[in-house]
């Protein structure tokens, strides 16, 4: 449930004086409202609107508030909505019975009205808690699920090139073990890359990672990272520069602004072919900076663009040397864009290639 979403709450109860002062009193704290006058209409509803907390009369006529509830507890679709029962029935036998069989809370008539909103604040709290943490456990298990895949990869390519080199060590000449040695080091700089991408992530999905942000030349940290990355541009012959004027600057956390480019231009390096091109470059809009990593390499199925950012579209894909990628960057690059109150996105270009673009703010927040 977004935090940003009204709720929706479905009331349902056969008297109309009550569905009125009901809605009255939620309208009031700007919840959206959904009636129904029966235990029917309830159940239609809720399986096509999919309210955020069923308000559940009792005694109602043909179906009864507990049947109503078992019913929804059963369905697959509605068995998640927090079930609060409102009856005139004060016995604790009646209290209980409404627990066993799914309802989070009772509140007995008549009604007042700060009780009810207290109690519908607590359980929309309580179900935006939960829908959080199962969120961040699917994201958690999604991860795990990367890094086992992509991390066996190169670590078993690891171990197999280095017991040939142990079984052909005398057999293998200088130039021979120079090869495989630097086969090596490339394999293992790119799980290092990997490894060092998961550690970031994680620690900013704990709030590990401190948002610290400060008055920054866009310039000296473009070309400080390209800096960095020169050698891997050089050995694919790929012109790697900047058109990035030496006077634009921006609001935001250095390590954060710096990670974001290093992955940018290591993903549009990977996709680009040999002698081919990335440029980096910042356009100074009104409130922020529009920072672009382009490349003229294979670009981006429309397929897979909309998979770019999500984890739980995970897909990897292959440079033009075949280096493998884990997408884990993207997401990292989405995350700490976000942290700095950007936006990330992704454009194919018409001759061939890519543009990733984010926005920095130009100055603090006021």
């Amino acid at each position: 449930m977004s935090a940003t979403r009204k709720s929706t709450i479905l009331i349902v109860d056969d008297g109309p004086t009550n569905l009125f002062v009901l809605g009255k009193i939620l309208r009031s704290e700007k919840y959206e409202t959904l009636f129904a006058s029966n235990g029917i209409k309830a159940l239609e509803l809720a399986r096509t609107e999919l309210p955020d907390l069923i308000l559940l009369d009792i005694m109602m006529p043909m179906m009864d508030g507990f049947e109503v509830c078992r019913r929804l507890k059963q369905d697959y679709i509605t068995k998640d909505i927090p079930i609060i029962f409102i009856s005139a029935l004060h016995e604790t036998s009646e209290k209980v019975k409404g627990f066993n069989i799914g309802g989070v809370d009772y509140i007995t008539k008549p009604i007042q009205p700060k009780e009810v909103v207290a109690r519908v604040a607590v359980h929309l709290g309580l179900k935006r808690s939960q829908e959080e943490l199962t969120s961040a456990n699917s994201a958690k298990d999604k991860l795990l699920a990367i890094i086992g895949h992509d991390l066996r990869g190169p670590l078993g390519s690891l171990i197999q090139a280095l017991d040939m080199i142990i079984k052909l060590d005398d057999k293998l000449d200088k130039q021979k073990r120079l090869g495989m040695m630097t086969d090596l080091h490339k394999g293992a700089k790119r799980t290092f890359d990997l490894l060092e991408n998961t550690l970031f992530w994680a620690h900013s999905q704990r709030g590990d990672i401190a948002y610290q942000p400060a008055d920054l030349e866009v310039k000296t940290i473009v070309d400080d990272t390209i800096r960095t990355l020169s050698d891997l541009a050089q050995e694919k012959t790929i012109r790697l520069h900047s058109d990035v004027h030496e006077t634009l600057a921006v609001h935001a956390d250095k390590n954060m602004l710096t990670i974001v480019l290093r992955n940018l231009i290591s993903n549009a390096l990977k996709f680009t072919p040999e002698s081919g091109e990335v440029k980096v470059t910042a356009i100074a809009e009104k409130e922020f900076m529009e920072i672009s990593v382009v490349d003229n390499g294979v670009g981006v199925s429309t397929e897979n663009r909309k998979k770019l950012f999500d984890l739980e579209n995970h897909f990897t894909t292959f440079g033009t040397r075949n280096e493998k990628g884990s997408g884990l960057g993207l997401l990292l690059c989405k995350e700490f864009v976000e942290k700095n109150g950007g936006m990330i996105r992704m454009e194919s270009l018409k001759k061939g290639g890519s543009a990733f673009k984010f926005t920095v703010p130009r100055n603090a927040a006021p």
